[in-house]
């Protein structure tokens, strides 16, 4: 029998007797037996809460769109198993800490139950919402702004409380679109032609298809890191509490409980891709006008804090382009092959945990209230490495690797530099200076062209088995 099925076969057995735990009891064998294989379980529980057994089977046998990322760790265990683990125990612990206990989380069917509670509290916060629309609506942005450092006249904004249904998500798939051998070779022979004209100064030549994958995995983490910087302005409300409060005593619980359940849903949903590419289910969206000038990030969702979610989803979207290849069809392919609605959920899964480890590496300086602008100017330039480059500071960062930081501080000290020695509007793009490049995916020069400076100093072997723990 292969490991993949006596795994599946052990976590079947798992789940029917926890089953008849919560309906009947167990015998003491077989309470013996069903303690063996939490133990074994590759998901660290810590208490009666359990993720749906399909979700939980695509993380052991390695079916999520992070399997085989090689900017992830490697160790005594998997990465995605270790950061999974950790993003639902943290959902657990949101639902203990608003409702009191877990209780409607558990059990063989929370579902019925988890679900009928989000539209209740739904139901009660779009009351007391309809109310203070608009105070909302700029709250939300005014928030977005402040606390992301957005420099005046760069970014503009549209975002409102919606109350009816939303429908699918446009330029979002259900699946993949899949490339035959000719396209990719055609679409990425002319930058390896390039390269091949250079390759003294490459640490490695890599072909079509290498470059293609690079390329893909590339813009995998950094939807991870775009979806996790939202998930974190998700929680901002509670910076605005005093004026929530004054509008309703209601609404920070409302939002604590109602956010923390939804949170949970991503583990508990069978299909959650399938609900989210009919339409169903979709409480905030967010999408980027790059016609306007300065570009528009728009917003729509059914409660403040999914709409401050969308609101910082919009603006890490204009900064994550700057990592697409600036060939068009090669960028084409790359959004095509990643940018799909079951990437989306994972990354809403996990992604938070890699922003939080990418976070871990910026310097102090970057959350003074002064310096919070520059944490935009990292991620862009950052997102800019060549895919190569990228995976390889990425794989330092995520495990907790001190180069990874020493490359982060070099590279903050390079844009501090840099903006100190020209006009803060002209770094930004909006000087008078006709000829500013326009080649940062369309978006008129934001951050003006910075450059990437690093090429790479370390040139050990980052292959390294690590041990780190999420």
């Amino acid at each position: 029998m292969s490991l993949n099925k006596q795994m599946e076969k052990k976590l079947k057995i798992k789940n029917q007797l926890e089953r008849k735990l919560v309906r009947e009891g167990l015998t003491k064998r077989e309470n013996n037996l069903l303690n063996k294989l939490i133990s074994e379980a590759p998901i660290d529980y810590e208490g009666p809460e359990r993720m749906e057994p399909g979700i939980e089977r695509k993380i052991t046998q390695k079916q999520t769109p992070y399997a085989e990322h090689p900017a992830l760790p490697t160790g005594d265990r998997d990465f995605v198993e270790l950061v999974s683990s950790k993003r639902f125990k943290d959902s657990v612990d949101k639902v203990r800490r608003y409702l009191g206990d877990t209780r409607m989380i558990q059990g063989p069917n929370p579902i019925m139950n988890l679900m009928g509670s989000i539209m209740n509290g739904m139901r009660r916060i779009m009351m007391i919402q309809m109310q203070h629309k608009d105070y909302l609506e700029e709250l939300a942005v005014n928030l977005v702004v402040e606390e992301l450092g957005i420099p005046e006249g760069s970014l503009q904004f549209d975002a409102q409380l919606v109350t009816g249904p939303m429908g699918a998500a446009e330029g979002m798939k259900t699946e993949p679109e899949d490339y035959d051998e000719e396209e990719i070779e055609q679409a990425f022979k002319e930058a390896n032609e390039e390269s091949d004209e250079h390759s003294e100064e490459l640490e490695d030549f890599v072909d079509e298809f290498e470059r293609f994958n690079l390329e893909k995995a590339k813009r995998r983490l950094i939807n991870s890191l775009i979806q996790g910087a939202a998930f974190k302005g998700g929680h901002m409300y509670v910076l605005v509490g005093e004026k929530l409060n004054e509008l309703d005593p209601e609404l920070l619980n409302l939002y604590g409980v109602n956010q923390s359940l939804m949170e949970h849903l991503y583990w508990l949903y069978p299909d959650m891709e399938g609900m989210a590419g009919s339409g169903g289910g979709q409480m905030g969206q967010s999408e980027v006008d790059e016609e306007t000038d300065p570009p528009t990030v728009k917003a729509r969702a059914a409660t403040f804090p999914l709409l401050v979610h969308e609101l910082v989803k919009g603006v890490y979207e204009i900064f994550g382009t700057h990592g697409l290849p600036d060939d068009p069809r090669q960028a084409e392919m790359v959004l095509g092959a990643e940018d799909t609605l079951p990437g989306e959920i994972w990354d809403s899964r996990l992604g938070p945990v890699f922003w939080e480890k990418f976070n871990e590496a910026y310097p102090d300086k970057l959350y003074d209230d002064d310096k919070k602008h520059l944490q935009h100017y990292l991620f862009a330039r950052f997102s800019r490495l060549n895919a190569q480059e990228f995976i390889k500071i990425a794989k330092l960062i995520l495990s907790g690797d001190q180069r990874g930081k020493d490359f982060i501080a070099r590279m903050v000290d390079e844009i501090v530099e840099e903006l100190n020695q020209q006009e803060y509007e002209d770094a930004l793009g909006y000087g008078d200076d006709e000829d500013d490049s326009d080649d940062m995916g369309g978006f008129g020069g934001l951050l003006g062209d910075l450059g990437i400076g690093f090429s790479g100093d370390d040139d050990d072997d980052d292959d390294d088995d690590d041990d780190t723990l999420v």
